[in-house]
């Protein structure tokens, strides 16, 4: 087992300690990335941006494919892992130092915590996108060493003043780490030191920042200056066990204790720096997202930092907003008097001993709360108010802190382990990818997520997450702390829901209807009636948006909106109640088709790259309006929603779009020829990329076929790979399409069918004038048929021995910008010219992650073009035995078996001939077969030294 340290630099080794090479600065950063995360996939996106950050090069994916392979031949070919378009380092996340870091916090461990780390996280690394990461990390262990050496300058302050003197240093605008160089100092009879300390520490932050020091630093200063006893030692304090801190002891009414905070270090400084500047603050979000654990954690600091008060007013059980000005008296302890109303009587308080005054749970008393939090800014300045509430109290100097979802692979995982060991005893780490699924389907809210730890006294986290659908039935508690509206989820989203008005319920029942984002126009199209309008609409979301009830979002096209999924669940409870359900479902699939309709246009152009992000953004929507029109069985909607992105199918191996083919034609009359001859067609589809005989020959059974159609010949002839037939039938196939109006699903067919078949016929001088023809017509797109017009001439060159000719044509297509999912022609030809390079082990390592992708793909049926730079490649390196067995798999594909073994593969094929040792002649392979044995082989050789 291979360890990985990230602190003091990204170094690896083994379990004996015995250090492994992992190559230049990049290589470490994409292993810091992976090890970050070990144990789970990490998409190539995430890595790139972790190394190269928001401006990565043109060949970033290859580059990075190249970095992969250099950490595989040196950690071992098994420790990092290709799936799909992702990797994933093969560690536990203990085999990396900054997790056991991070396991010593959460489990209160900091003098293990401590020890472990080293340094600098990353030293000498530059990867621009964990910059973050790298600083949360060095946030975590100076919060952790202070309160190391806070117990330390209470024992032995002497031994602290070296190791406080360098942090300062280190980190100048830290004021605690002055704060407790000053009272070490003191402690150790240097008065002078310490005042010097803290004149230097003025200076830095005057010159530096421009701000004065905080209470808490001008406060210590006072007590050195007057000896105060409270600077003395716990040892020093006759008839003490402990020491008080270092300032008088605050006033208020806040809780002993504040719940542990997980994940909002970012806010909870943002909220201190806004209460310094602003008389009120408000923490707004949605029901169970933790503003109350958020607003006493920053209490407490606020309070930690000098003589500050804080006085905490619960409103969640006072039910009128005139009742606001007496719960906060009664908490100040302010005596009503008849000559003076409440409002002005806790004013003259605040206004004589200035305080942070906490009003949770505002939401259903916002005009109280609000008028109250406006007389305290109005005239109390020194004091300020903390509101917590679902909606921002909308007055003069307010700055609002939005809280949104928790990570769930941090902070929200971290949260339910930590309370799931609390009801069970036993750790979850074992069931981490469950853990994560889970706070991911929960949306990342820790009161849902401690409400589904609590669980874990009676299942473990698998059986948890297999019942989420069920969700506001499994999710309650048999607490007794807190508000009854905290102890189910029903409640949480129940009290907010009770706070809406009638319209802003409507269209939040409506809006459940969305299964992924939407924007303003979709909500319009989907809610708007005869009694809402699109004005209306756009003001209630609005409305939903300041009630946390829907969140406002950044998308790739502009603002977009979403519910939560567990909001998104009560709404879809409410929506299936309602009268109009089937209405707002079918304006929702209207919506879609609209959509779709749309995404067709670009696809058909240069807008193709868009087109293809806009259907993913889409697809959850589209699959949500497939399924309803196909289970209603409307017809005519189901088949306009699928018919403009069919060619998807193919070209993005889109292979959903052949389950949607079935069941359209489920409910296709059988009398309807045009139409189930067209979906037949794209039903089969899949099974012939994948190869999957049986499958094609169990849908064209169950739905029958006209076997003289020529889009059923195409079909049929593309499954067996028959090239007389599909020669015979494509160029009719394209035609019908061209008279049915189906341009875009006639090009794919030129494409598949006419091109293909000239290619396995072996006659190349047609297929350039054909490929010539569709590069010239592609010019202005799709860029996808463009870069398959320059691919076929480089196949066509190649065959042909024009070897230099169908290297400029593959290069030609490299430079094409194709939208992600496209099957990339040139993979095996770039590998192949590796080869002939002479790094023979990067070549085969080339053309083994480029298996990964088709197998994770399921682009089976292009394994034959694979199988040739194979063939090639190992028969060369004298594999001779497994170039033959793939040879013998290129004999099952027909007339482009014969060519290749004729041209491309002729010098492998004559080598074997001529090999005395007998071959291999088991069982012919099919593509999925091939491609799995060729994956072997060439792991095989890549780890080859």
């Amino acid at each position: 087992m291979v360890q990985i340290r990230l602190l003091a630099g990204v170094t690896a080794a083994s379990d004996d300690g015995t250090p492994v090479d992992v190559g230049p600065q990049k290589c470490r950063a994409v292993l810091a990335a992976l090890a970050l995360s070990a144990g789970e996939v990490v998409p190539v996106s995430r890595l790139i941006g972790a190394v190269w950050g928001t401006d990565p090069p043109r060949t970033a994916e290859k580059t990075l494919q190249g970095y992969v392979a250099a950490l595989r031949r040196n950690l071992g070919p098994e420790c990092i892992r290709r799936i799909g378009a992702a990797y994933r380092l093969e560690l536990g996340p203990e085999s990396v130092d900054v997790n056991r870091f991070r396991e010593f916090i959460a489990a209160g461990e900091a003098d293990k915590a401590l020890a472990e780390w080293t340094g600098t996280p990353l030293a000498g690394v530059d990867a621009p996108g964990l910059q973050s990461t790298v600083d949360g990390l060095t946030e975590q262990w100076l919060g952790t060493i202070e309160l190391d050496l806070e117990r330390r300058i209470d024992t032995d302050p002497a031994t602290t003043v070296p190791t406080l003197t360098q942090l300062t240093a280190d980190h100048p605008f830290r004021e605690g780490l002055w704060a407790q160089l000053m009272t070490a100092l003191y402690r150790a009879g240097r008065q002078a030191d310490a005042l010097t300390t803290y004149q230097r520490a003025r200076h830095y932050l005057v010159e530096e920042l421009g701000v004065e020091p905080g209470r808490r630093l001008r406060e210590l200063e006072r007590l050195i200056l007057d000896h105060d006893e409270r600077l003395q030692t716990a040892t020093d304090r006759p008839g003490q066990d402990s020491g008080p801190p270092a300032t008088a002891t605050p006033g208020g009414n806040l809780p002993q204790r504040s719940p542990r905070l997980f994940g909002r270090k970012i806010e909870c400084d943002t909220v201190l720096e806004m209460l310094e500047a602003q008389p009120v603050v408000t923490l707004v979000g949605p029901g169970g997202i933790g503003k109350t654990a958020l607003g006493l954690t920053a209490s407490r600091r606020w309070q930690d930092d000098g003589d500050r008060p804080v006085w905490y007013v619960e409103l969640a059980e006072i039910s009128s907003a005139a009742d606001v000005p007496r719960a906060v008296s009664t908490a100040l302890g302010v005596i009503e008097r008849s000559e003076t109303t409440l409002t002005e009587s806790v004013i003259a308080v605040l206004r004589s001993r200035p305080a942070l005054l906490i009003l949770d749970n505002c939401e259903h008393v916002l005009d109280g709360a609000a008028s109250l939090a406006r007389a305290v800014a109005g005239h109390a300045p020194d004091s300020r108010v903390l509101a917590t509430s679902r909606e921002g109290l909308s007055i003069t100097d307010e700055q609002q802190v939005i809280l949104g979802p928790l990570d769930p692979a941090g902070a929200a995982a971290e949260l339910f382990a930590e309370r799931a060991r609390a009801v069970s005893g036993e750790s979850v780490a074992e069931h981490r990818p469950d853990v994560i699924q889970i706070c991911r389907r929960l949306d990342g809210m820790p009161l849902a997520i401690e409400l589904a730890a609590a669980r874990c006294r009676s299942m473990t986290p698998h059986q948890l997450l297999a019942r989420l659908d069920d969700r506001f039935r499994l999710l309650t508690s048999g607490n007794r702390s807190g508000t009854d509206r905290h102890r189910t989820l029903r409640a949480t989203v129940q009290w907010s829901y009770d706070l809406l008005s009638t319209g802003q319920r409507s269209l939040f029942e409506r809006l459940a209807v969305f299964v992924g984002p939407f924007d303003l126009e979709a909500a319009e199209s989907v809610a708007a009636s005869a009694d809402v309008d699109a004005v209306d609409v756009d003001r209630l979301l609005g409305d939903l948006v300041e009630r946390s009830m829907v969140m406002r979002e950044p998308g790739p096209f502009g603002p977009r909106f979403r519910l939560l999924e567990t909001l998104r669940h009560f709404a879809g409870g409410l929506l299936a109640a309602r009268a109009d359900t089937d209405v707002v479902k079918r304006r929702h699939g209207r919506w879609c088709r609209n959509q779709t309709a749309a995404i067709h246009s670009m696809l058909m152009g240069q807008a193709e790259v868009e087109g293809v992000a806009r259907l993913a953004a889409l697809w959850p929507n589209l699959r949500a309006a497939v399924e309803w029109a196909c289970t209603k069985g409307n017809l005519e909607l189901a088949d306009a929603l699928v018919r403009p992105i069919v060619p998807e199918v193919n070209l993005r191996r889109q292979a959903e779009i052949g389950d949607w083919a079935e069941r359209i034609l489920a409910l296709t009359p059988s009398a309807d020829d045009t139409r189930v001859v067209f979906w037949l067609t794209w039903a089969a589809e899949r099974h012939t990329q994948a190869g999957d005989r049986a499958g094609y020959e169990q849908v064209v059974h169950r739905h029958g076929r006209n076997p003289a159609h020529p889009l059923a010949r195409y079909a049929h002839a593309s499954q067996y790979e028959d090239q007389d037939e599909l020669d015979a039938a494509s160029p009719a196939a394209v035609a019908w399409l061209h008279q049915q109006g189906e341009d875009h699903a006639a090009r794919l067919i030129e494409l598949t069918g006419v091109a293909s078949s000239l290619m396995g016929l072996g006659r190349f001088a047609e297929l350039d004038d054909v490929a010539l023809a569709m590069k010239e017509r592609y010019r202005q797109g799709p860029p996808t048929l463009l870069y398959f017009s320059w691919g076929l001439l480089g196949y066509s060159a190649q065959f042909q021995g024009r070897r230099d000719e169908a290297n400029r044509f593959f290069a030609e297509a490299s430079v094409i910008d194709v939208p992600p999912g496209t099957y990339l022609v040139n993979r095996t030809v770039e590998a192949r010219a590796v080869f002939d390079q002479g790094d023979r082990q990067r070549a085969f390592r080339m053309l083994r992650d480029h298996v990964d992708t088709v197998l994770a793909t399921d682009y089976v049926d292009v394994a034959r073009m694979i199988a040739v730079e194979f063939v090639n490649m190992t028969a060369a390196a004298d594999r001779l035995a497994e170039a033959a067995r793939v040879v013998a798999y290129l004999d099952t594909t027909g007339g482009f078996g014969q060519q290749v073994r004729e041209t491309l593969i002729s010098e492998a094929v004559r080598r074997i001939a001529a090999d005395p040792a007998p071959q291999d002649d088991g069982e012919p392979l099919d593509g999925r077969q091939a491609l799995a044995y060729m994956h072997r082989v060439l792991d095989d050789l890549a780890a080859d030294t």
